[in-house]
């Protein structure tokens, strides 16, 4: 396998992880508990803090 190749896969395993983790960020702030009316605050967890 030369350094090509490798750097190739490295650089698509790195894409791959940062797009999950700003999918799971997107999803995570939108989701429907976030826009309850009953809440007037958001939760630590929420990612508005």
């Amino acid at each position: 396998m030369n350094s090509l190749t490798f750097q190739y896969i490295l650089l698509a395993l790195v894409f791959i992880f940062a797009s999950y983790t700003l999918f799971k960020t997107i999803s995570k702030n939108f989701t429907k508990k976030k826009f309850d009316s009953k809440r007037t605050h958001c939760d630590k967890d929420c990612g508005c803090s």
